[in-house]
C-alpha cells in the first residue's frame, strides 16, 4: 500500500495542485471550509441527505495539502467524482492502555480499515436520484477487550467484539424522490447511520456517544450491520420522519435448539428476505429541526422493538450469553437533542461548539438497561489558529434493570466520562489523545469495573 502511494506521489505531484485548484473554490477561506468537513471519522458514510460527492482538493502540495494521503491519482479521482464515482479508504488505530480498575491492566490495540465506494446514478449517466453504496471493513484487536474492561456500553467504538473481523459490511441502494422529500433505502445497512445518533460529527471513542444503552444489544450496527429497508421522509425543511425494518437475528434466541442466531455481519440480505428465524428489528424516529441566529438545533423521538425471542447478554463486550436466559420482544424508546451554541464570526461550516444529549428507556422486564442518559459538547476550532482541531467532553450514565436474570449488575449504574482533543495534523491525518473513566460496580467479579482509566492515542488516516 505504502509503495503504491509513493509511486503515485512521484508521478502526480507536478500536475495535481493545478488541477485541484480548478475544481475547488480559489480562495483560502473556501479551502478551509472544505477541509473543515473532511475530518477522518471511523465508519464514515456519505451524507445520507444528498448525493454530494466532494472531489479531491490539494491546497499546497501533495503530501500536506491534500485531503487524501494518496492524492488525486493524476486527476483520476476528480474525473471519477465528476462522473459520480467516489472511492475512499480510512484507517483508524487506537493505542489504548488500561490503568486501574477493570479486570486486567495493560495495552490493547483495536484497529479498523474501511474501504467504501459511492455511486451517484445521475452523474453516472443513468437515472436521477439514485445512490449506491458499498463498504468493506477489516478490523481486529491485539487482545479481547472484555479481558480488560468488561463494561456494558463498549469502551471502544471500533473494537470488533472479536480479534479478527473481515466483512462486506454494507451494500445498499437509495432512491430519492420528490426533490428529496422521500428517500427509500434497501440492502445491508448500518442502522446507526440514520437512527439514534444525537450528533453526527462525533469523534468520541466510547460507544455511549453514539446510541442509548437500550440499543446496545439489538440495533444492527457495526460489526453486525444487517439486511433491511428504510423509509426516510422530509415533507418540509424543519421536520423529518424515519422508519426502519431490519434483520434482527444476531441476538435472536431459539428455544428449540437453545442457541443464539448467527451474526448478521457475516450474512447478506438473504437472511433478511427468506432465511430469517422470525426475528426482526423495527425502529422509527421523528422530530423537528430549527435555526435561530444562525445556530441550528434538532430534537428527535425514537421507538424501537425487537421481535421474537432475544438472548440475555451479560455485557456488550461478550455478545454470546453465558446461560440459557432469554426474553420475548424487548422494546424501548429514546430522545435526542443537539444544539449549536457558538460559531465564531466568519467561521467555516465545521467550526462551531455543539451541545448534545440523549435519553433512552427500555422495558424493565425485557432488557438489561432500564434507562440511560448522556450529554456533552463537541467544539471544532476551539483554538483560533487551529480551525480544524476538535475537542470533546462526554458524560454518560446507564442504570441497569433490577432483575438479576437480565444483568450481573442489578440496580447498579455504569458511569462514563470521556474527553479528547483531536489534532488535525493534515487534512488526511488526525492524532487524538483521549482519556476515559469508567465505573460499573457489580456483584459478579467478572463483570465488575471499578475506577478504570483508559488512555488512548487514536491515529486516523484518509487514503
Amino acid at each position: 500500500m505504502l509503495r503504491v502511494v509513493s509511486i503515485a506521489a512521484v508521478i502526480c505531484l507536478p500536475a495535481t495542485p493545478t488541477l485541484a485548484r480548478q475544481v475547488a473554490a480559489p480562495t483560502t477561506e473556501s479551502n478551509a471550509t472544505f477541509f473543515a468537513t473532511q475530518q477522518v471519522i471511523p465508519q464514515d458514510n456519505p451524507n445520507p441527505e444528498s448525493s454530494k460527492f466532494s472531489p479531491i482538493v490539494v491546497e499546497k502540495d501533495w503530501a500536506w495539502g491534500s485531503n487524501a494521503l494518496s492524492g488525486d491519482w493524476c486527476g483520476a479521482r476528480t474525473r471519477l467524482s465528476n462522473a459520480g464515482v467516489v472511492l475512499s479508504a480510512t484507517s483508524t488505530t487506537d493505542l489504548a492502555t488500561v490503568i486501574g480498575g477493570g479486570n486486567q491492566q495493560g495495552f490493547i490495540m483495536p484497529y479498523l480499515i474501511d474501504v467504501n465506494l459511492s455511486l451517484d446514478t445521475e452523474k453516472f449517466g443513468a437515472w436521477q436520484g439514485g445512490e449506491f453504496f458499498a463498504d468493506f471493513q477489516q478490523a481486529g484487536a491485539t487482545q479481547l477487550g472484555s479481558r480488560y474492561v468488561p463494561d456494558y456500553w463498549g469502551w471502544d467504538v471500533i473494537y470488533p467484539y472479536k480479534q479478527n473481523y473481515t466483512e462486506l459490511s454494507q451494500y445498499w441502494y437509495q432512491q430519492s424522490l420528490f426533490d428529496g422529500a422521500l428517500r427509500l433505502k434497501f440492502g445491508k445497512i448500518d442502522a446507526n447511520t440514520d437512527f439514534a445518533e444525537s450528533y453526527k460529527d462525533q469523534l468520541f471513542i466510547n460507544t455511549a456517544a453514539y446510541l442509548p444503552g437500550g440499543l446496545v444489544l439489538d440495533i444492527p450496527t457495526y460489526p453486525n450491520q444487517a439486511g433491511g429497508a428504510e423509509i426516510l421522509i422530509k415533507p418540509m425543511e424543519w421536520f423529518e420522519a424515519k422508519f426502519g425494518f431490519f434483520d434482527g437475528s444476531t441476538n435472536a434466541y431459539s428455544v428449540s435448539s437453545k442457541s443464539v442466531g448467527s451474526s448478521t455481519g457475516n450474512k447478506g440480505i438473504g437472511n433478511f428476505l427468506w432465511d430469517n428465524p422470525s426475528s426482526y428489528f423495527l425502529i422509527s424516529e421523528f422530530g423537528p429541526r430549527w435555526k435561530a441566529s444562525q445556530l441550528e438545533g434538532l430534537f428527535n423521538i425514537g421507538l424501537w422493538k425487537q421481535t421474537g425471542n432475544s438472548a440475555v447478554v451479560s455485557n456488550a463486550l461478550q455478545p454470546l450469553p453465558t446461560n440459557q436466559q432469554y426474553v420475548q420482544g424487548p422494546w424501548g424508546s429514546y430522545a435526542t437533542l443537539s444544539q449549536e451554541l457558538f460559531k465564531p464570526e466568519g467561521a467555516s461550516e465545521g467550526q462551531k461548539l455543539v451541545g448534545f444529549g440523549q435519553f433512552g428507556w427500555s422495558s424493565p422486564t425485557q432488557h438489561a438497561s432500564l434507562w440511560s442518559l448522556q450529554g456533552g459538547a463537541n467544539w471544532q476550532g476551539i483554538l483560533p489558529n487551529r480551525p480544524r482541531d476538535t475537542a470533546g467532553l462526554l458524560v454518560a450514565y446507564n442504570y441497569f434493570s433490577n432483575s438479576p436474570t437480565l444483568t450481573p449488575s442489578p440496580g447498579q449504574g455504569e458511569i462514563i466520562v470521556e474527553t479528547f482533543y483531536n489534532i488535525q495534523v493534515t487534512p488526511w491525518l488526525g492524532i487524538q489523545p483521549d482519556v476515559q473513566y469508567i465505573n460499573q460496580p457489580s456483584s459478579v467479579s467478572g463483570a465488575s469495573v471499578t475506577d478504570a482509566w483508559i488512555l488512548t492515542l487514536r491515529i486516523s488516516m484518509n487514503f
